[in-house]
Formats: C-alpha cells, sequence, structure tokens
C-alpha cells in the first residue's frame, strides 16, 4: 500500500497548538522526559544550536540516532524515546521558523513505504493485517520456534504481535466497550527499526499503527517470555488505546492533548497485559529502584494532573475503585462532546455516581501515599502499592504537637508529611487544616504496631469558603508506629497557602497512660490526661508494694500531663506508678533494667 509521508498527513497523535486544560489551569507544555532530547531544548534555550539544528536532532533522536550530534550521543547509547507525540507537536508549532531544508529532511526521515522483500499476515480474528521485513533495517526477529508459528509459517515476534493486538482488541472493544475503532478489517500494523516504542498516525478517517521491529535494548519489564515480548505487548495495548481514543474524538479538545491520552494508553498496558510492568520504568527512578520517578506522583506530588505516562497511577486509582466502566463512560462522554474538558467528563461520570471529583481527588493522592513495601498491611490503596515507589515526603513533623506552613500548592497537587507516634502516649491523633484557599483537603495514614494501615480524609463541604478543617482519626497513639499526612489542593484554579498542625484530641475521660519508654534504664516519662481541674497525686512504688517516689502532688488544669521518674539510684525491677485523682485510681507496672 503506497504511504503519504507521515508529517504531511499530521503524524502521530499531533496537536497543533499547546491545550490549556481551564479545569485543571495547567497548561501542557512540551515535557519529554527524556534526558537527551531535554538536553538538546537545554542547548536551543542557551543559544548554542539553533531552532532549526535543534528540531533535526530530536528526530536524529527518535529516527536515526546515529546521526545525533556528539554532544547529545549518550555514553551508554541511551534508553528509547517513549513517544514522540511531544516534538511532533512542538515541530509543528515551529515549522513556520523552519527552513524548507530542515522541513524536508524531517519529512524524508518519517517516511515509511512497503518494499519488495515485505511479508503480510493476517490475524486470527481477522481484525489486523501484519506488514514486516525479515531482512534488512525494520527487520524483525526471523526466530521461528513457536508450532503455532511454524504451523503459519511465520516469524514468532510476528505470532506474538498478532496475539497481543487480537487480545487488545477483544478486551479493549469487545468486553470493555470502548469506541470500535476498525472501520474496515483488516487494520494495519507496521513495524520499523526507530528509537522509540511505537506510533499511531491518523490517515483520513481512520488510523495506522507502527511498532518496533525488535525492542533491542528497550528498558526492563517483568513478562515471564521477556523484556522483548513484553514491551511488545504493553505497545500494542498503547497504540490501539490510541486508535481507540481517534476514533472517539479525533484527538480534539482536552480528551486529545498529549496528557491525557498519555496516560490513558499507559493504563490500558496494565488493564490488558497485567504482567508486564513496563510503566514501572515511569514511575520509579529506576526499574528495580524503590525510590520514585521525579516525574511521578510519587515523587513530585506537587506537580498537577495531567502528566502523562509519570501519572497513570492517578488514572489506575479510578479503574480499581470503580471499575473500567468508569472509564468506558467518560470516553462515552468524550465522544459525544468532542470539545467537552476531560476534567469535566471525569465529573460528570463521577457525579452520576454520587461521587465528588474533590474527594476522588484526595483520595487519590491519599493512596499514592501509602504506596511501598511499609503499606503492604493496608486496608485500602493500589492492588500493586506494595511494588510503587516510597512517596517523596515534604517534612518531617517531629515532635507533637507540630505544624508545617507552606505557599503556593499548586493547583491538584499534594504535600506528604510523616510524623513519628513515638512520643504521644495519650489520646488521638488530631489534624488541624487551615487554608485561605476553598478545597484543600487532608488524609492521614496510621501505620499500626501489628504492621496494618487505616486511612482518614477530610474535605470541606462548602468548596466556595476558606478551608478550617479538623481531623480526629480516633486512633490510639499508643496503638502506632508512624503518621503520614498528605495535604491536597482539589481546588482547579488556584495555587493555596496552609498551614497543618498534628496534636492529641484528649480521651473522653481522664486517663493513666503506659510510661515510655518501657522498659528504661535510668528514666522514664508517665503521662496521664484529665478531663476537668483536680487534685493529684502520682506515686512509684517496688515489687514489695514500698513508695519509692511521690511525682506530683498537687491540683492541676484539664489537658494532657507528663511527669519524669528518675531510677538511677535504684535496683533493677518491677515499679508501679499510682494516679489518684478526684474521680479515680489507677495503677500500671514499669520496668527498670540495668
Amino acid at each position: 500500500m503506497f504511504r503519504f509521508p507521515a508529517l504531511s498527513i499530521l503524524l502521530v497523535l499531533i496537536s497543533v497548538m499547546i491545550f490549556t486544560d481551564r479545569a485543571s489551569g495547567q497548561q501542557s507544555a512540551f515535557h519529554s522526559g527524556h534526558p537527551v532530547l531535554d538536553q538538546i531544548r537545554a542547548a536551543e534555550s542557551a543559544g548554542e544550536i539553533s531552532k532549526d539544528e535543534s528540531v533535526l536532532q530530536m528526530f536524529y533522536a527518535g529516527y536515526s540516532p546515529e546521526r545525533l550530534n556528539d554532544a547529545f550521543t549518550p555514553a551508554d547509547g541511551g534508553s528509547p524515546i517513549k513517544c514522540m507525540v511531544p516534538f511532533y507537536q512542538h515541530y509543528n508549532e515551529v515549522k513556520p521558523e523552519l527552513s524548507s531544508a530542515t522541513i524536508a529532511e524531517i519529512e524524508e526521515l518519517t517516511y515509511h513505504s512497503r518494499t519488495a522483500t515485505e511479508f503480510s499476515y493476517v490475524t486470527p480474528s481477522g481484525k489486523f493485517i501484519l506488514y514486516y521485513d525479515t531482512t534488512g533495517t525494520d527487520a524483525v526477529p526471523a526466530e521461528q520456534t513457536l508450532q503455532e508459528a511454524v504451523d503459519e509459517n511465520i516469524p514468532d515476534y510476528i505470532w506474538h504481535a498478532a496475539f497481543a493486538a487480537d487480545s487488545s482488541y477483544r478486551h479493549q472493544v469487545e468486553q470493555l466497550g470502548f469506541t470500535d475503532f476498525i472501520l474496515s478489517s483488516p487494520y494495519e500494523i507496521d513495524f520499523q527499526n526507530f528509537g522509540f516504542y511505537g506510533t499511531t498516525t491518523r490517515s483520513g478517517s481512520t488510523s495506522y499503527i507502527t511498532l518496533h521491529s525488535n525492542f533491542n535494548g528497550f528498558p526492563l519489564n517483568t513478562h515471564p517470555l521477556g523484556n522483548r515480548i513484553g514491551a511488545l505487548y504493553a505497545t500494542i495495548a498503547h497504540e490501539i488505546k490510541h486508535a481507540i481514543q481517534y476514533a472517539a474524538n479525533r484527538w480534539r479538545g482536552s480528551a486529545g492533548s498529549f496528557n491525557w491520552i498519555e496516560m490513558d494508553a499507559t493504563m490500558m498496558e496494565e488493564i490488558v497485559f497485567e504482567d508486564v510492568n513496563d510503566y514501572y520504568n515511569y514511575i520509579r527512578f529506576s526499574f528495580n529502584s524503590d525510590q520514585p520517578s521525579n516525574n511521578s506522583i510519587f515523587g513530585n506530588p506537587q506537580d498537577p494532573t495531567p502528566g502523562a505516562y509519570w501519572h497513570v497511577t492517578w488514572m489506575l486509582f479510578f479503574a480499581e475503585k470503580f471499575g473500567m466502566d468508569f472509564w468506558v463512560d467518560v470516553w462515552d462522554d468524550v465522544a459525544h462532546q468532542p470539545e467537552i474538558l476531560f476534567t469535566d467528563a471525569i465529573e460528570l461520570q463521577l457525579g452520576s455516581r454520587g461521587e465528588t471529583f474533590e474527594s476522588n481527588h484526595l483520595q487519590n493522592l491519599t493512596w499514592h501515599l501509602g504506596s511501598g513495601q511499609r503499606f503492604g498491611g493496608a486496608n485500602f490503596g493500589f492492588e500493586d502499592r506494595v511494588n510503587y515507589p516510597i512517596p517523596f515526603i515534604q517534612s518531617e513533623l517531629s515532635a507533637i504537637p507540630d505544624s508545617a506552613s507552606n505557599t503556593s500548592l499548586r493547583s491538584l497537587g499534594a504535600h506528604y508529611f510523616h510524623a513519628s507516634a513515638s512520643g504521644p502516649a495519650l489520646g488521638s491523633p488530631q489534624i488541624l487544616l487551615n487554608s485561605p484557599t476553598p478545597g484543600v483537603g487532608v488524609g492521614v495514614i496510621g501505620i499500626f504496631h501489628d504492621g496494618s494501615s487505616e486511612k482518614r480524609i477530610a474535605t470541606q463541604s462548602n468548596q466556595s469558603t476558606p478551608t478550617n478543617l479538623e481531623l480526629v482519626t480516633g486512633w490510639n497513639w499508643s496503638d502506632l508506629s508512624d503518621l503520614y499526612i498528605s495535604v491536597v489542593n482539589t481546588n482547579r484554579t488556584r495555587t493555596a497557602d496552609y498551614t497543618v498542625e498534628v496534636r492529641s484530641a484528649l480521651p473522653q475521660q481522664s486517663l493513666l497512660a503506659n510510661n515510655y519508654p518501657n522498659p528504661f534504664r535510668t528514666a522514664t516519662t508517665i503521662e496521664f490526661s484529665l478531663l476537668s481541674e483536680q487534685k493529684v497525686r502520682l506515686d512509684v512504688f517496688d515489687s514489695l508494694g514500698r513508695r519509692v517516689s511521690t511525682l506530683l502532688d498537687r491540683t492541676l488544669d484539664e489537658g494532657v500531663h507528663q511527669a519524669d521518674f528518675n531510677g538511677s539510684g535504684l535496683a533493677s525491677g518491677v515499679y508501679f506508678y499510682r494516679l489518684i485523682t478526684d474521680s479515680d485510681i489507677t495503677t500500671n507496672k514499669m520496668l527498670l533494667i540495668k
């Protein structure tokens, strides 16, 4: 089949202008997340290379890495580009400023046509036709070891591609109910040896997919058949979702912007082939690291969604909480209203389920906070949370009560905090949040000594007044080992200044807590609370019942009080402390070890 030059038909998910989503207040700016490409942009910004040279170098990186300037060629060969979408977008924006020679060279680079040595194979479903070479630059791996491939006289690689295409179509279109993108069978899939995973190109009223021809040297994944097959499967699921998007609304408006369509397509990799986990490369610092990527919500929660591949988990939250019907319904709304803001489409479907965007965004970012190995015992959160990276903590709240104040938390962004629960012994964690900006919410996660975790969240029902929230968790400090707090700006148009404070909510009765530390070597602290002003006596006795110290004998105000006991002059053993108030007598024991 004759192929027109790719760029002449607005190749690969192009948005010809930067799109600003009014619902998030954030611009879908050009950002690759790839070190070589960002280095090229930096060189242009610094005036070290011209705009023409900058654009050419970007396309060399994707289509002809051997032609890259030495200054941009990584010593280790570098990593492949996930997607060329932002570069086509950038190219179209600056095209009027480029020379005719640069434009001609880029169009030549991206041109792909049929060859005399090319083979074709129609998948078992009859839905797809795969065009491939077994010789030359674009050759697919020639191995033919699978019996199914031998029977069809095709390479194993093509058999796997056919399986993945049929499986992805069956799952996304026939089972889930997304828009059918195949206007007339079979739909075309090509293979090419370039520097990225794959592309979906529109061609008139339909589209076609081009995949990498071998995936040699691509990032790690967890597929049991190896990285090559895993990358092939994930890319096919990803690109088929792009084809569905194009069929739904022609990549128009907010829903067609780079960040949203890439988040959506990356999510489908996990939904269709959950044993691949290629998306770990975008949420982790490196594939086998427990540290987060700086572009992900885990690593940079203050950067608002949408965020392309790195924010895929934001979409997975809705898939896991509501099921994939949620996203099918969102895209149905987009198909019927192509120019609708994507966040408005999300809000419509949340409203139909009796939910709000603000509450779910707060829950979403609190799920991100509750990720990593330490949350294995949680009764909430992502199904795969123990394999997710450890979130970035904005600051530590070391002594309770303690507080933190921050300015300019971006719209839809979050800050994460950690508070040690080892100090307080009485009462329940209480979080106070104040902000002049409406719509700031708070989430709290408690990790208990038995390894379990629970969460609490609070949002303000009136989204038009300044935020003034009080969240009492109902947990006992003595049962907790750690406390994590998410402050989330759910306001979609304004940044927020805020103050968050952690303190203890008093028990509903006078109470004597366990001393800490216990056992102790020299000194320990005894804590108790009073509901009202009372006369108090606090004595310490040895195991024979002899009083060894009177720590308090006076009238105290209501609230939490502490008394220090020094046992440096006493022998090791069990000691008892007794609190006498106007209304009660309570005794606890402690162990002195020398």
